[in-house]
């Protein structure tokens, strides 16, 4: 039974490595330590002064090394935690937020109304291209088509007339340059 508490070999020299002699080695064996699952156990350097009598700065060195790794997994598993457990917030149907600044509105708020965070049109009413109804958001309540802005209006309207889409007039006037986009407005004038 003696040898069962006998501590190995690699793990004499590493303990050596730390700071430890002869003597210390001795004193971890006949408090019971003889593998690196024990200093685990032990759990900190406090523990580990306590039961040894060895200095603080030894412990320090051992059961940085024992536990260390563990103890630093275990902080950079926090982070990840942290942004798992973040909060998901359930907004209803009749939340309203200002489409430049991102500010809720208020409950009284109507169509067209300002901001009150930044004083722009916080759902700016828009026409379609291509039923030419009128409305807010994004989209037309009418036929679903994406909205343009209202000074790349007539280019989608002469889109239209030239025969393109529904869908492809959007991503067409999105992805004109400006230069692009005064040839179609000389077009539109010269059909005036």
């Amino acid at each position: 039974m003696e040898e069962d508490k006998k501590i190995p070999k690699l793990l004499v020299n590493i303990l050596k490595s730390k700071g430890l002699n002869d003597d210390h080695i001795a004193l971890l064996e006949d408090a019971g330590i003889s593998s690196k699952t024990d200093f685990e156990f032990i759990g900190d350097p406090q523990t580990f002064m306590d039961i040894t009598g060895l200095d603080e700065e030894v412990s320090q060195k051992v059961m940085e090394w024992a536990v260390g790794s563990k103890k630093q997994a275990q902080q950079e598993a926090k982070p990840e935690e942290q942004q798992s457990q973040q909060q998901i917030i359930v907004e209803g149907s009749d939340v309203v937020k200002c489409v430049h600044c991102g500010t809720r509105q208020p409950k009284d708020y109507k169509t067209g109304d300002l901001c009150l965070s930044c004083g722009n049109q916080a759902e700016p009413v828009l026409n379609c291209h291509w039923c030419l109804s009128s409305g807010p958001g994004k989209f037309c309540r009418e036929c679903g088509a994406e909205f343009v802005g209202s000074s790349d209006f007539e280019i989608a309207l002469y889109l239209k007339r030239e025969g393109e889409s529904k869908n492809a007039i959007v991503n067409m006037v999105k992805n004109m340059t400006a230069q692009e986009k005064e040839n179609i407005w000389a077009k539109v004038r010269r059909s005036r």
